[in-house]
C-alpha cells in the first residue's frame, strides 16, 4: 500500500468516527431523552399495571419512603421513622419541606387520604401494599369503611401505620408508588379526570407537562420537589418506541440516550459493538403463560400439565432469546429473598428431554387427545418482536411435542392488556416484575379473587395458607407456609413458567450516575442521571 493511500485512509476513518462521535455527544445538555417500549396506560400511581408506565410515574412520583440504585429503603419523603418492638407500629417523620408539583404543601393527612383511597375496593387498585394494615382485609372485602385503615396523622409532619400483625417486607413495600400521596384537591375537583395530563399533580422529581397518545411524553424539573437542587437533568422526553429495531436506530442515530429490551436478534453483536453502554442485568422478576382455565378444555388439569412439560424453556432463554434469561420451572424465581425459595421447581424439571415428552404425551393422550382431535389453542401476546419469538416457538413445541394446533396473534399494548383482564384469551403471554424482595411480590398471582391472578383458578386452600404465612411470626415457619402454598398452586399448572428475566439496556457514555448492575428491580430513575462534559 502507498504511504498517500495508506494517509487518504487514515484520514477517511478520522472522518468517519469523528461523524460517529458527534452522534455521541451532540446531544441536548438540558433534555434526558428515554426509550420506554410502550405507551402509559394512566398516570394514576394507584392504578399502575404495566413496566412502561412504572417507568414514567418513577419519576413524576416517589413512594412514602425512598430507594437507592440496589433497591435498598432509605429516607426520602419520610426523612425517619421508629419501628415498635413488635413490628406492629410504625411512625414516618415527614419532611417539612413537601409539597405537591403545584406548590400545595403536602402533610401527614395527604397520605392517610392517599392510603384509604388506596384501600377503597371503588379505586380498583393493586393493595397488596397495605395489606396487613389494621382493617385492611375487611375494607378490601366492603365490609368496614376505609376511614378505619389502620393509618392516622399524629400531627402535620407524624404518619402512624398500624399493622394487624407484623409484615417485614412493609419497609420495602413504602418505597412503591402505589404508597405515595394523591392530591385530594385536584382528586375532588376534577375527578376521574385528575390524572389526565392538563390536571396532573404529582410529587415526584419531575412533573408532566405534555403528553401525545402513543408519542413522546415530556416532563420538566419539578421546582417542588424536596430535593430539586440535587436534579440534574432539566427535562426528559420518553418516547414509547414499540418496535425494538426502531428504537435501536433512534439510539444508534443519536435520538435516544437510553434504550432497554434490545431486539434480541441483534444482541450478541450489540455485546461486541457497544461493551461499554450495553448492561445486562438478571432481574427479579418472570415470564410465563397464564392458562384461561374458565374455558372448557382447559379446566383439564392433567392438559395444563402436559402443556407445561412440552415446553423446552432451555432453547427458549439459550436460543430464542439468548440475552440473559434462565429456565424456571417454579411460581417464584429461585433467587427471590437471596434464595430463600429456591429448589421449588418442579420435579419432572430433572427429567431428561425425552422422558418429559413421553410423559406430556400420555398426560395428553389421557386428555382425550390425539392426531385425529388435536388440541386447538390461541396465543395472545402484546406488540413485541421477543414475544413474537417465544410464543412461534412455544406454538411450534406443542405442535412437535403434542400435536397441539396453535394459532398466535398480537394485540397493541393496552388492548392486551383489556383482554387479559377480561379474560379474553385463551393462552395469554404474561410477565410479572418484583416490587421489592420478598415472596409476597409473586403470591397474589395465584390469589382467589386477586386482581393479578389472570388465569382466574381458585385454589382450594391456597388462600389459607397465604394467609397463616402472612402472620406467622416465626421466620422458619412463615418459609414453610410459604413454600406449601406455592407448591400448592405449582401443582394446579394454571400457568407456564418460562424463565426469569433480565432486562438489556443501552446507555450513552455520557450519561453517568447510574448503577445498572445492582438495581435487579429494574427501578431506574431519571433524578439519578448526569451528563458529563
Amino acid at each position: 500500500m502507498s504511504r498517500k493511500l495508506s494517509y487518504l485512509l487514515a484520514s477517511l476513518s478520522l472522518i468517519t468516527l469523528s461523524a460517529c462521535q458527534s452522534k455521541v455527544n451532540n446531544h441536548p445538555q438540558d433534555t434526558l431523552r428515554v426509550d420506554i417500549g410502550g405507551d402509559v396506560t394512566s398516570f394514576d400511581p394507584q392504578k399502575m399495571v404495566d413496566s412502561y408506565t412504572f417507568r414514567v410515574l418513577s419519576d413524576l412520583d416517589e413512594g412514602l419512603v425512598d430507594m437507592d440504585q440496589a433497591n435498598r429503603p432509605i429516607p426520602g419523603m419520610a426523612e425517619s421513622w421508629q419501628i415498635s418492638a413488635d413490628g406492629k407500629t410504625y411512625l414516618f417523620q415527614l419532611r417539612k419541606d413537601l409539597y405537591f408539583s403545584d406548590g400545595t404543601p403536602l402533610r401527614a393527612e395527604d397520605f392517610v387520604y392517599s392510603w384509604q383511597r388506596l384501600a377503597d375496593p371503588k379505586t380498583a387498585a393493586y393493595t397488596f401494599v397495605i395489606d396487613h394494615l389494621v382493617n385492611a382485609e375487611a375494607i378490601f372485602a366492603g365490609k368496614l369503611a376505609p376511614a378505619t385503615l389502620g393509618v392516622k396523622a399524629l400531627s402535620e409532619y407524624v404518619l402512624e401505620v398500624k399493622l394487624a400483625t407484623p409484615d417485614p417486607a412493609f419497609l420495602a413495600k413504602c418505597t412503591t408508588l402505589f404508597t405515595t400521596a394523591v392530591p385530594r384537591h385536584t382528586i375532588e375537583q376534577y375527578g376521574e379526570s385528575w390524572s389526565t395530563p392538563q390536571h396532573l399533580v404529582s410529587t415526584g422529581a419531575y412533573k408532566l407537562s405534555d403528553r401525545v397518545v402513543n408519542g413522546p411524553i415530556s416532563a420538566k424539573k419539578n421546582p417542588y420537589f424536596y430535593q430539586a437542587k440535587q436534579v440534574a437533568i432539566p427535562n426528559l422526553i420518553f418516547t414509547p418506541y414499540v418496535d425494538r429495531n426502531a428504537a435501536l436506530a433512534a439510539y444508534k442515530s443519536g435520538s435516544v440516550d437510553i434504550s432497554g429490551d434490545v431486539p434480541v436478534d441483534q444482541y450478541q453483536s450489540l455485546i461486541k459493538q457497544y461493551p461499554a453502554e450495553l448492561h445486562t442485568v438478571k432481574m427479579e422478576g418472570m415470564a410465563f403463560y397464564s392458562l384461561n382455565t374458565q374455558l372448557a378444555a382447559l379446566q383439564n388439569r392433567d392438559l395444563r400439565q402436559a402443556l407445561s412439560m412440552a415446553v423446552d424453556r432451555d432453547t427458549l432463554a439459550d436460543k430464542i432469546l439468548a440475552n440473559g434469561q434462565t429456565p424456571n420451572y417454579s411460581y417464584v424465581t429461585p433467587t427471590i429473598e437471596n434464595g430463600r425459595y429456591a429448589g421449588l421447581d418442579y420435579a419432572w424439571s430433572k427429567l431428561g428431554r425425552e422422558e418429559r415428552i413421553a410423559k406430556a404425551q400420555q398426560l395428553y393422550a389421557a386428555a382425550g387427545y390425539n392426531s385425529a382431535h388435536p388440541l386447538k389453542l390461541d396465543i395472545l401476546y402484546n406488540t413485541n418482536d421477543a414475544s413474537r419469538k417465544v410464543a412461534v416457538a412455544i406454538a411450534a413445541m406443542w405442535q412437535k411435542n403434542l400435536g397441539v394446533v396453535s394459532s398466535v396473534h398480537n394485540q397493541e399494548w393496552k388492548v392486551y392488556l383489556q383482554s387479559r383482564r377480561l379474560g379474553q384469551f385463551e393462552v395469554a403471554r404474561n410477565n410479572w416484575g418484583a416490587a421489592y424482595n420478598f415472596v409476597t411480590t409473586y403470591t397474589p398471582e395465584y390469589a382467589c379473587g386477586s386482581d393479578v391472578n389472570v388465569s382466574k383458578l381458585c385454589i382450594s386452600g391456597y388462600d389459607k395458607l397465604i394467609h397463616a404465612a402472612d402472620y406467622e411470626q416465626n421466620s422458619a415457619k412463615q418459609t414453610q407456609l410459604y413454600r406449601q402454598a406455592i407448591n400448592l398452586a405449582m401443582e394446579q399448572y394454571a400457568i407456564i413458567p418460562l424463565y426469569q428475566n433480565s432486562y438489556t439496556t443501552l446507555v450513552k457514555p455520557y450519561v453517568t450516575g447510574l448503577q445498572i448492575e445492582s438495581n435487579l428491580l429494574e427501578d431506574i430513575r431519571s433524578k439519578w442521571v448526569k451528563f458529563s462534559d
